[in-house]
């Protein structure tokens, strides 16, 4: 090999080094970029938690502890603080942004909890008797009443009013439990949702053909964005099977959802960005991405509250069990000392 032949070899080496280098380098960059973009989603969502009021009533002559904010058959808990509580509303209008009042018709709270890796999701009844704040046309407060739980959107001026009363109201509901955020979806964004993931697979447990032929019960089927409204919308005869039928469609897309984020990394931020249009949120890009990463290699459980159905003359209603669902937020949101 001859002197230039050596020189030329080196220099090629050397080219391949720095070449090597800066694309390590980028790489670096990039990885670190997405990490920095995580940590700053988590910290914008804690900024929003406020565990101050998140104690639970205590029962008969036990007083609460000045270090526990909750107490139960003897035994002191404190509020688990590594949870971050959204809310997901879905509402019965095609778009945010239009002047026509309508109510919350779905309701999830999701608890993720960072330290166990783990997210518990539950559902609500839209006909959950409780207090709810009552606003004039203008927007001030005037009374708090028993109402439907559903009826909290209705007072707001605009739609993220709307889902921040709907936050509170929840949030009073279940005794204080600090929820920083809220993702509000309307009709519009279900196809696009549903199709993100390749459809749904759900088993249709109620003869359904009224809404759709294909909906027979029995039948296990896929739901695709066309449908999906029809399956999740169809009432029957009372919103009981429709809340459960709800909470076994979040299941399933739930599973759905995690084969296809692991095929493209980039879904969650490109489904909240096609989204925008039809979804109102506190949450922005990077808390959410924070929120699907974490979700990601979590253990999910669905739950449910417990009470009793019924009728007040006009509307349906839901009366929760105050007993298990003094148990439930035990069980999800607290720690025992």
């Amino acid at each position: 090999m001859t002197a230039e032949s050596k020189h030329l070899k080196k220099n090629g080496h050397k080219k391949l080094i720095i070449t090597l280098s800066v694309v390590f380098a980028v790489i670096a960059g990039i990885i670190s970029a997405y990490f920095i973009i995580l940590k700053v989603g988590e910290v914008k969502l804690r900024k929003r938690l406020d565990a101050e009021n998140a104690k639970l009533p205590v029962s008969g002559e036990d007083l609460l502890p000045d270090d526990a904010d909750a107490y139960y058959n003897g035994a002191a808990y404190n509020y688990n603080e590594k949870l971050i509580n959204i809310l997901l509303i879905g509402v019965d209008r095609e778009k945010p942004g239009v002047s026509d009042k309508h109510q919350a018709d779905a309701l999830f709270l999701i608890s993720l909890d960072c330290g166990q890796k783990s997210v518990n999701v539950i559902s609500i009844s839209r006909n959950t008797l409780c207090n709810v704040d009552s606003y004039d046309i203008n927007g001030n407060y005037f009374a708090t009443e028993k109402q439907q739980l559903c009826l909290a959107y209705t007072y707001g001026n605009d739609d993220k009013r709307s889902s921040e009363l709907t936050v509170k109201a929840v949030s009073d509901f279940l005794y204080g439990i600090p929820i920083g955020g809220y993702y509000t979806v309307f009709m519009n964004s279900v196809k696009d949702i549903v199709n993100a993931v390749g459809g749904v697979p759900v088993s249709i447990t109620e003869d359904m053909t009224s809404a759709n032929p294909a909906f027979k019960a029995g039948s296990q089927i896929t739901v695709k964005g066309d449908n999906a409204l029809e399956y999740l919308r169809f009432r029957g005869e009372s919103n009981a099977p429709r809340l459960e039928r709800q909470k076994a469609f979040i299941a399933s897309f739930t599973a759905q959802a995690k084969k296809a984020v692991l095929k493209d990394l980039s879904l969650p931020v490109k489904m909240y960005n096609k989204l925008a249009a039809n979804t109102v949120t506190n949450v922005d890009a990077a808390s959410a991405a924070y929120l699907a990463s974490e979700a990601l290699g979590a253990d999910f459980n669905f739950r449910g509250i417990e009470g009793t159905n019924g009728f007040d003359g006009a509307f349906e209603t839901f009366t929760a069990d105050e007993d298990q669902l003094y148990k439930l937020l035990l069980d999800i949101f607290y720690i025992k000392q």
